[in-house]
């Protein structure tokens, strides 16, 4: 199992998967469960989201769609951080109209789109594109 350190916290790779059309990275941050998927990304949804999109090692676009937190079961979806603190902020993950507030390292989904996006093998889009 593969593992990142990123401002003294610990990620472990559970698993990583690489399709046509998805690919997605399941990783644990202690004892909590997430998924990052990318999904092959159209043209229009590449250039509104620059920051997300990236390209594959075969050259095909991906957009960081989904992240995800593993919660009752069910993964539930990033919707925003609601609060800051110092090392952890106050996050929302929704699923079918259920929320679920939790707390988690701060910048969890750029951290875990940094390393999702190393672990695939891919780069920034417009690094490619430049």
């Amino acid at each position: 199992m593969r593992q990142y350190s990123v401002d003294h916290q610990n990620y472990h790779i559970f698993k990583t998967e690489t399709g046509d059309k998805n690919q997605f990275v399941h990783f644990q941050w202690g004892k909590f469960d997430f998924r990052m998927t990318f999904v092959a990304g159209s043209k229009d949804a590449l250039k509104k989201n620059p920051k997300k999109a990236f390209s594959a090692a075969n050259g095909k676009p991906f957009l960081a769609e989904h992240f995800e937190v593993l919660y009752l079961s069910e993964w539930f979806q990033f919707v925003k951080p609601t609060a800051h603190g110092m090392q952890l902020e106050e996050t929302l993950w929704s699923r079918d109209g259920q929320d679920y507030h939790v707390e988690f390292p701060k910048n969890l989904r750029s951290v875990a789109q940094v390393i999702c996006v190393e672990e695939l093998g891919m780069l920034p889009l417009e690094a490619v594109s430049a």
